[in-house]
């Protein structure tokens, strides 16, 4: 195979090489405009948007602050929460050797190893929006409450863009604990309310409609018509009968198969060494089951990542259903994005939201000494946790 027709077959993974390559580049050469902190964080100051914050945080500066004080409460809440899914992740990590994985990296276009979410690139474009949203949060809240904004800007992590806003952080050290805390929580209160609102769309409008990544829907705009696997792992029965990654499969045993539900009623009661015809209207395929890896009294094809594929219905110009299905991933991604950057920033961990909030409650309740020196072991507990957390699961799917 020539390189052309290597890429064609591979587009994604030749966007993504363009993609974050483009970035380097760019970054290499208008470095001397980039301020670099640690080598691999870039930031590039500018005052776009401040007046967007200053004005709507004077225009609704008692609305704004309200929000600020809803935002404290509901920040340790989120706190408490994040910590036991993290607690209980790790635990189930241990003790579980199939255990899914609690937290895994966000990279577009990049398929991360034991990562249960395959992440398309165009996700960097909500993902931004998600960062923008969240950095609004800490603006608004902080001239609200007359903290100044010096800058925002931008900001690469490698090849990952971000966003940031910086307050004053004279003026912010000085203010009381209540404004602290309420700056602190602002970015993360910012995405749970995004994602609520992207939620009540995605119910109200997307989902009744058309199919959204990992909710299981049909949609009025759709009929299913079968299903298909993302992987086939070589070596499995799937694999060995020829199946093909991504193909649409309309037939098991001489049943007709619409979705994943017929295809798990239909092999419900499978066993092991049992023989299984599989495949569509132009191939079939004959293939003898395996042992499941997680019981093995039950039979096991061999394939992963299963989704209901589906047809446009003939009524429906396929226009209006790409645009409705367009704008129905993008405001799933908008959900998904903003719960996990805004759980994430409020782990009790060195510098995000969470840290610093707990940063400051120690140095009430213990003094500054003790105070600054229990929230740094905290940090350095917890970065141990999220480091296995990230990185086990990752050997595990290379490795094992």
């Amino acid at each position: 195979m020539d390189l052309f027709s290597y890429l064609a077959a591979n587009l994604e993974t030749a966007l993504t090489i363009v993609f974050y390559a483009l970035v380097i580049i760019l970054l290499v050469v208008f470095r001397k405009k980039f301020e670099f902190q640690a080598k691999i964080i870039a930031l590039y100051r500018t005052k776009f948007g401040l007046k967007f914050i200053n004005k709507y945080s004077e225009k609704h500066r008692e609305l704004i602050k309200i929000l600020g004080y809803i935002g404290i409460g509901i920040g340790f809440i989120g706190m408490i929460f994040i910590l036991f899914i993290i607690f209980k992740g790790a635990y189930a990590l241990f003790t579980q050797p199939n255990a899914p994985a609690t937290m895994s990296l966000v990279l577009p276009g990049i398929n991360v190893p034991g990562s249960p979410l395959a992440i398309p690139l165009w996700v960097i474009i909500p993902l931004f929006f998600v960062v923008l949203i969240h950095e609004a949060g800490h603006g608004l809240v902080g001239k609200a409450n007359k903290i100044p904004i010096k800058n925002t800007g931008l900001v690469f992590f490698g090849p990952l863009a971000g966003a940031f806003v910086e307050p004053d952080e004279k003026k912010l050290a000085k203010a009381d604990d209540v404004t602290q805390f309420a700056v602190f929580a602002a970015g993360p209160f910012a995405n749970f309310l995004t994602a609520i609102v992207a939620l009540i769309l995605l119910s109200l409008i997307f989902i009744p409609l058309v199919p959204i990544p990992f909710a299981g829907n049909a949609g009025m705009l759709v009929t299913p018509i079968g299903f298909s696997a993302a992987e086939i792992p070589e070596g499995l029965p799937a694999a060995e009968a020829g199946l093909i990654p991504g193909a649409t499969y309309t037939i098991i045993n001489n049943q007709q198969i619409n979705s994943t539900i017929d295809l798990v009623k239909e092999l419900g009661s499978t066993v092991p060494n049992q023989t299984i015809e599989i495949g569509n209207s132009t191939h079939m395929y004959t293939l003898t089951t395996a042992a499941h890896p997680d019981d093995p009294t039950r039979g096991y094809l061999g394939v992963q990542t299963l989704q209901t594929e589906y047809a446009i219905r003939d009524d429906v110009p396929h226009w209006i259903y790409h645009i409705v299905r367009i704008l129905g991933a993008f405001f799933f991604w908008i959900y998904a994005l903003s719960l996990g950057l805004g759980a994430f920033n409020l782990l009790p961990l060195g510098p995000v939201d969470g840290g610093q909030m707990i940063r400051l409650a120690f140095k009430r309740i213990f003094g500054k000494k003790k105070g600054n020196t229990y929230w740094a072991r905290l940090g350095i507990f917890l970065l141990v946790v999220v480091i296995l957390l990230v990185i086990v699961p990752m050997a595990k799917a290379l490795f094992f």
